[in-house]
């Protein structure tokens, strides 16, 4: 009986051993910042694992992991984020999430940044028990070209052309 037991636990620890080298191994790229020429600045994010892209950045300054939702109107948080970020009383509004209609807030003209990306006078959604990831919609993302391939989503930010003011 007692073979059994160590023989389970070496089993357990080979499996467990497998598993920790393997995410290691498997674990995403760090997000790349660079520069491409021609005043052309892009964010490369590589995909998770659960098949999203996530990238960190900030609102007013307050740090946040944000997920990149293509399909959301708006740069969105949680009602407890906007709190802990002192965002002001937003007008009522009504939203349509993966998990049906929910009511929250949309405050107005806020800073949204991702490294060095910063987009001010940005509208904000606060929703209920969204989770505790942002989710960067369409009103920050339409300033860039947005591109996806081979598990990398870039964000290019171009420079303004010459003469333009």
């Amino acid at each position: 009986m007692n073979r059994y037991v160590v023989w389970s636990a070496v089993w357990f620890g080979l499996i467990a051993a497998g598993f920790f080298i393997a995410d290691h191994f498997t674990a995403p790229a760090p997000v790349h910042v660079g520069t491409l020429g021609e005043g052309t600045r892009e964010i490369a994010i590589p995909v998770a694992r659960d098949g999203h892209y996530y990238v960190d950045g900030a609102i007013n300054g307050v740090p946040l992991r944000f997920m990149i939702d293509t399909g959301a109107t708006y740069v969105s948080v949680d009602a407890d984020f906007a709190r802990a970020a002192r965002l002001p009383k937003g007008v009522r509004g009504y939203f349509s999430t993966a998990n049906g209609g929910v009511e929250g807030e949309i405050v107005k003209n806020q800073e949204v940044s991702v490294d060095t990306f910063r987009v001010s006078g940005l509208s904000i959604a606060v929703t209920p028990a969204q989770s505790t990831v942002g989710l960067l919609g369409q009103n920050f993302l339409r300033r860039f070209d947005v591109t996806q391939s081979e598990g990398v989503l870039r964000l290019r930010l171009h420079a303004a052309p010459a003469g333009s003011g």
